[in-house]
């Protein structure tokens, strides 16, 4: 064993920067730090260190921690002017990226349907029905559309199921809906015997992530729980949304004692009636809002457009429940000789972009591979796989440097940082660098780095990156990290604007979800260390 550590020591890679005209090397051996050892002994003391010393001391303080004794790092800088490299390591080896795949689907998806790219999502009526199109709008008139702009919070709901709580916009889900329902109305419609979704823009399947992708997506295909806490042993109050006719909520909860864990079972919506939550919330508990996945996301749509079309004065003969009724739809396009009773047009695209990269909205981020196949007229996901590919083959990414599989970023994806960078380079480049810069959480500001800095610190507001972490349970109960990533951009203390990214994999031993804040904040760390330093 001791052999084989020692040989791990040796064949440690290289920290490559470079300042002028003079490439610096630095080794394990440059620095003890480097053996996977803690040391306290060898702390720089010279007021007189060159900076980039300095700076590859810091770093190299950082990835020798003993947390990472069995892990791997790989990060790049680059001057997005010049082009020149300014940080380097392991950069063309491949890493799992976690969501910062996500900054490759978003940056296609801009490329092939244009930042001003609208939705619009057409109702159509003949023989007395009515037939929603679903166009892929994936906010459907929801987290504020109707102004233009789409709302997001910095522990949006999309992750509610993965990490508990979350805070929900203050927009109406059903704004979309309500709206189409009204213009139906204002067209003289009063009766209809039925609703169907027309939702053949592309397939509906599923990918790592346990949303159905589809084009038809109300309230991102959840529905929102808050329960608030009672006396100890009496039922907590509960509401949801969106309401309706085709299900409701039942209350099966008991307040706990202060202090106890929470055990709260909001069960996925399935079609069912009635969606039961069981389990128990200790008293001492704030007011938490859970989410139940909607699986059925076509009827799920029918039923509440059909609420929808009531509460606006058309009376609808069929039942809001069941099955969405397929039989009545035409041929695919074939609309000719319908009469469009409605039409949602929504933000533009890059107000998708920004929701996609600032929450790591994983349905969105996957959907736009169906929306990039479907505008170039193929209807399977796989198809924008492919597309994405030739675009980043355009820009220059060596196609042999990453391996995608989706385009949320499940840990069966692989990127290098040189393909990430040069992705992020070529965009620096387009009329799509700001509205992807834009997109991207910042640093104790928004998104999922809201909560990684405060005013006054290094880099604060400063470094636009979006985020990556991908996790599983292991053989002893605790958490496995595949990867935690940073990738974006940011002006350094120097004026410099530089893109980078920075990946660790493979972090075993995380006790809990608490614990990983430390692997969170080294990765943080080094994006600092870059702002002051290149």
């Amino acid at each position: 064993m001791a052999l084989y550590r020692k040989n791990i020591t040796k064949n440690r890679k290289k920290i490559v920067l470079t300042a002028g005209l003079i490439l610096i090397l630095l080794t394990a051996v440059a620095l003890s730090g480097c053996t996977g050892q803690k040391n306290t002994e060898n702390t720089p003391t010279d007021t007189n260190i060159l900076p980039s010393e300095e700076f590859k001391f810091k770093i190299d303080q950082i990835i020798s921690k003993d947390d990472y004794e069995f892990s791997s790092w790989g990060m790049m800088a680059v001057d997005t002017n010049s082009g020149k490299v300014l940080l380097s390591l392991d950069e063309d080896k491949l890493f799992t990226p976690g969501s910062t795949t996500k900054v490759f689907t978003s940056s296609s998806a801009l490329e092939i349907l244009g930042k001003d790219y609208r939705f619009k999502t057409p109702v159509y009526y003949k023989d007395d029905n009515l037939v929603l199109v679903a166009s892929g709008d994936l906010a459907m008139g929801g987290r504020g559309a109707d102004t233009g702009v789409l709302e997001y919070t910095t522990e949006d709901h999309v992750d509610a199921k993965g990490f508990g709580d979350c805070i929900i916009v203050e927009s109406d889900p059903l704004s979309g809906l309500n709206s189409l329902a009204k213009q139906v109305h204002d067209a003289g419609i009063t009766t209809v015997t039925d609703v169907a979704i027309d939702a053949r823009l592309f397939e509906k399947t599923k990918l790592e992530d346990s949303a159905f992708l589809t084009p038809i997506v109300i309230n991102d295909n959840l529905i929102d729980v808050t329960i608030t806490p009672a006396k100890e042993g009496a039922a907590p109050d509960i509401d949801w949304r969106p309401k309706s006719s085709a299900y409701t909520v039942k209350n099966s909860i008991v307040t706990g004692k202060a202090g106890t864990e929470m055990s709260v079972v909001v069960p996925d919506y399935t079609g069912q009636t009635v969606i039961e939550i069981t389990g128990e919330i200790p008293a001492d508990s704030k007011p938490i809002t859970l989410v139940s996945l909607v699986l059925v996301p076509e009827e799920f749509a029918r039923s509440l457009f059909i609420d929808a079309l009531k509460n606006a004065g058309v009376s609808v003969k069929s039942d809001s429940g069941g099955k969405n009724p397929e039989d009545i739809l035409p041929a695919k396009d074939a609309y000719s000789d319908y009469k469009k009773a409605a039409e949602l047009i929504s933000p533009p695209f890059s107000e998708y972009v920004k929701v996609t990269l600032k929450v790591s909205q994983n349905l969105y981020a996957n959907c736009m591979l169906g929306l990039i196949a479907a505008h170039e007229g193929y209807d399977i996901i796989d198809a924008g796989l492919y597309i994405e590919g030739d675009f980043l083959k355009s820009a220059g990414v060596n196609l042999n440097s990453l391996f995608l599989a989706d385009g949320e970023g499940s840990s069966a994806n692989r990127i290098s940082p040189l393909a990430a960078t040069t992705l992020t380079k070529y965009i620096a480049g387009t009329d799509n660098y700001q509205i992807l810069k834009d997109s991207m959480p910042v640093l104790g500001v928004d998104g999922t780095l809201a909560s990684g800095a405060k005013k006054g610190d290094p880099g604060y507001g400063e470094i636009y990156a979006k985020t990556g972490t991908s996790l599983s349970s292991d053989m002893k109960g605790e958490i496995f990290a595949y990867a935690r990533g940073l990738l974006g951009y940011m002006k350094t203390e120097n004026g410099n604007d530089i893109t980078f990214v920075i990946y660790v994999n493979n972090v075993p031993g995380i006790k809990s979800i608490n614990d990983l804040s430390g692997i969170v904040t080294d990765v943080t760390d080094i994006s600092v260390l870059m702002y002051q330093y290149l």
